[in-house]
């Protein structure tokens, strides 16, 4: 497993959406795929590769990142439920916004609405993810969402905003995207 740096993606996101503030972490996989423990061989390789970078969310100074593998557990996720760009699990009382979902943020809010806004629209949302996962190919992705406990990558996003962290496997092209959120103000 290995970091896809040369992938047009990452120049894409480093030029033209320099101020996203999700983490993405493309990586090959050309070993036989073992389902939720390939996943989880990319989602550590994934936070050492962050651990190398010199801005990871929102922040410059960050710490080294550790990864607890007997607490790590993730759940399936839908490429509907992924792809989802509404944000229809938000409600509004008294201009307060509370998070309807039990223990995650949506990809889409993790884009669209972190601590301090972002430029980006649902154009954005669309043209990036048109990038990384091609429409013809979404039904057979396999996706996903992990818990906050096992890193201290999570720390900043557990103060205030969220937290989420996604493995996605595409088989067609043998590669792991990683996506995580854990943002503060």
């Amino acid at each position: 497993m290995k970091e896809l740096l040369e992938d047009k993606i990452y120049t894409t996101l480093a030029q033209k959406y320099d101020e996203l503030l999700l983490d993405y972490v493309l990586l090959s996989f050309d070993e036989d795929y073992c389902g939720t423990e390939s996943h989880k061989k990319a989602v550590i390789e994934a936070i050492s590769i962050l651990n190398t970078r010199e801005r990871v969310g929102n922040s410059l100074l960050h710490s080294q990142f550790f990864v607890d593998e007997e607490k790590m557990r993730c759940i399936n996720y839908s490429t509907e439920d992924f792809f989802c760009d509404n944000n229809s699990s938000w409600i509004t009382s008294e201009n307060i916004r509370v998070r309807q979902t039990p223990s995650h943020i949506t990809y889409w809010q993790a884009f669209s609405d972190p601590p301090y806004g972002v430029p980006y629209t649902k154009e954005d949302f669309h043209k990036i993810n048109h990038s990384l996962f091609p429409v013809p190919f979404r039904s057979d992705l396999e996706i996903y969402s992990w818990n906050d406990d096992f890193s201290n990558y999570f720390e900043d996003g557990k103060e205030w905003w969220g937290t989420a962290f996604w493995s996605i496997y595409d088989k067609w092209m043998k590669r792991f995207v990683i996506i995580g959120a854990s943002l503060t103000d």
